[in-house]
């Protein structure tokens, strides 16, 4: 995905107050998008809150900066997020340049959502996928050659 596109992308959730899923040191994030723009080192970053259960440093999730340049496989996703989380600021002066924030309502409330993501890549794991994942799969009753075969 180009930048321009990528970039136009992440507005869109923002504005859309939706969910976006992409790659991000070889892990799987889903991220509700707060703030889109310039970080004081001049690079693009994404500010945004990481949901629960895809991180392993912090399973809880929170707060996280990601650089746009190291993010991969960006997908927007059609799950809506509440709103702002508890913490966030309107402006944040370690971004010295704002293309895209999520503005704060009176109805803002946190929400995990019953939303299921489902990740087209398989599980999250810590471990590289072995090689030899299918030969090791569980055989049941009907893949079993028949007995007297």
């Amino acid at each position: 995905m180009q930048a321009t596109e990528l970039h136009r992308q992440i507005c869109a959730a923002i504005t859309r107050r939706s969910l976006v899923m992409f790659e991000y040191g070889d892990l799987i994030r889903v991220v509700e998008p707060h703030r889109f723009g310039v970080n004081s080192a001049g690079h693009p970053m994404l500010g945004g809150w990481l949901r629960a259960g895809y991180s392993r440093s912090d399973p809880a999730g929170g707060w996280r900066n990601y650089l746009v340049d190291e993010i991969s496989a960006f997908q927007l996703l059609d799950a809506p997020f509440a709103g702002t989380r508890p913490g966030y600021a309107a402006h944040d002066a370690r971004m010295r340049e704002v293309f895209c924030e999520l503005t704060p309502t009176a109805v803002d409330v946190a929400a995990e959502g019953p939303y299921i993501v489902r990740e087209t890549r398989g599980p999250v794991s810590s471990e590289p996928p072995s090689r030899d994942a299918e030969a090791r799969a569980p055989t049941t009753r009907d893949d079993r050659p028949p007995a007297d075969a």
